[in-house]
């Protein structure tokens, strides 16, 4: 992968952009879609148009960030979103039958990298993935965008609050209607 040219200030916004996600369709980005694809079309019953949902078992931290959520997001009316608490995510990734391979965690249940994931789409066509990332230090709260393979915006934050604050306004962006705008 071509570095990014330094500048007089340092390298240029749009080569390192394209130094970390090429254009066009990426094998990996593609791979991670169509995970967050799968987790929706599971979760796709119980979704509602215009909220957030999550799970019934959620810690009491996790109950406080959702209840955050809740009240500080509005999600598009063609749109659906779910919040994903760490113990959830942990369960799904971690948690297998005895008979299989135990993947390691890359950390504590009791001490996640994150306060959890948002993950949103329209009801009707969910090949345009909004998916948050609620990350503590030392990682960076974001919020990616993801059509067809591509990564199409990522944003970047400074605190979980910042990116909950926001995030209103990029699901607004990207999921404001039922129809796609080609």
């Amino acid at each position: 992968m071509k570095q990014p040219e330094k500048t007089a200030t340092g390298p240029r916004v749009d080569e390192i952009i394209e130094s970390r996600s090429p254009a066009g369709r990426q094998e990996l980005v593609q791979g991670w879609q169509n995970l967050l694809k799968k987790i929706l079309q599971q979760m796709a019953p119980y979704m509602r148009e215009g909220h957030l949902i999550t799970f019934r078992s959620i810690n009491e931290q996790e109950r406080v960030i959702f209840t955050k959520l809740s009240q500080t997001i509005a999600v598009p009316d063609a749109a659906g979103a779910i919040y994903m608490p760490p113990s959830v995510r942990h369960q799904m990734l971690y948690h297998r039958p005895e008979s299989e391979p135990q993947p390691i965690p890359d950390h504590s249940p009791d001490n996640p990298p994150d306060e959890g994931v948002v993950l949103a789409c329209r009801k009707v066509d969910i090949s345009l993935i909004v998916n948050a990332l609620l990350a503590k230090p030392p990682f960076a709260p974001a919020i990616d965008v993801y059509d067809e393979g591509q990564l199409l915006a990522g944003y970047v934050y400074n605190t979980i609050d910042e990116c909950i604050g926001e995030m209103t306004k990029v699901l607004q962006i990207h999921l404001h209607s039922e129809t796609r705008q080609k």
